[in-house]
């Protein structure tokens, strides 16, 4: 049976890695239109690219962990290199180098861009990996999968509610740093977290050691004959591009179109409340309707919170 410490510690470890994620996913938009003064396409023009690059990049990670043997496992040694790779990258793209202006910022955003991307599917892939690992009982390991969403959710609701407000704070009247010192808290945040994770947080499930070890080239071979699984990444794949595009156009949605800067932060609020909220009815809705429904359901309601956006301005 899991301990309620490691649960917590696992829980405590998305808590970090996802405010290295909320921090990108709400503000990176605004911050390199609105701080840096990048063009607009640009910036989705990158942001595309990106995603594509996340169909090669993730199989990829995912193959290479499952090929990883060592005596920390196969997990924990990617989280904390991803870790601090990705903590080094996320002050990265929030600071702006003062030499840099013109062409040289926009190559520089773009390989910063990039590598932050690279670098958190090398620590989020087998953080979420990781679960099967933890037990050999199929509901002792959807009770701990429950947990580190729910932290993440509050990284989510905490950073959304309250990030304007503390990058006013940290930047004094100078926006560009409040978001340096606040992607410089965030990384700190992120680092102690993953060292709490990765020391209490081991695997139970041992991969046995003459399993055969797949390379990238079969990998990909095997993927691509799986059209269920070619679908499921794809789905994947432009959800997160959709939740990046939605979350990042929210806070221009309320300071430019609604007028009203200050209800982002409500906005944001009451959508992580409703995230968490979500989380611990999965289990009831799942048992009641099954998961085929719960999946449609999921997707169905955020189109029509749009909408109802789309109709406040009509």
């Amino acid at each position: 049976m899991v301990s309620l410490k490691t649960k917590l510690s696992y829980g405590l470890g998305a808590l970090g890695k996802d405010y290295a994620c909320a921090i990108v996913y709400i503000f990176l938009m605004y911050y390199f239109t609105d701080v840096l003064g990048l063009a607009p396409a640009f910036v989705g023009t990158l942001f595309l690219v990106a995603r594509m690059w996340d169909a090669i990049n993730d199989p990829a990670m995912g193959m290479i962990v499952d090929n990883t043997r060592s005596k920390w496992g196969k997990f924990r040694p990617w989280i904390l290199i991803g870790t601090l790779l990705n903590a080094i990258t996320v002050v990265g793209m929030f600071t702006k180098p003062e030499a840099f202006s013109g062409k040289s910022l926009y190559i520089y955003i773009s390989i910063m861009y990039i590598l932050w991307g690279m670098t958190y599917t090398v620590m989020d892939i087998p953080f979420w990996s990781m679960i099967p690992a933890l037990s050999d009982d199929k509901k002792e390991r959807e009770e701990i999968a429950v947990v580190p969403r729910i932290f993440a959710s509050l990284a989510w609701l905490s950073l959304g509610s309250l990030g304007l407000p503390l990058i006013a704070f940290l930047g004094k009247g100078n926006e560009g740093r409040g978001f340096s010192l606040l992607s410089l808290g965030i990384a700190g945040v992120f680092i102690l977290t993953t060292l709490l994770m990765v020391t209490n947080v081991k695997e139970q499930i041992k991969t046995k050691k003459n399993s055969e070890k797949i390379n990238l080239k079969e990998a990909f071979r095997l993927i691509l004959k799986n059209d269920q699984l070619v679908a499921l990444i794809g789905t994947v794949l432009m959800y997160n591009l959709m939740a990046q595009i939605s979350g990042g156009v929210a806070i221009y949605y309320f300071k430019y179109v609604i007028g009203v800067e200050t209800l982002f932060s409500v906005f944001t609020g009451f959508s992580g409340l409703a995230e968490i909220g979500s989380l611990m009815m999965f289990p009831i809705l799942s048992r009641k309707l099954g998961r085929k429904k719960v999946f449609f359901l999921a997707c169905a309601l955020p189109v029509v919170g749009f909408l109802m956006l789309f109709l406040l301005e009509t």
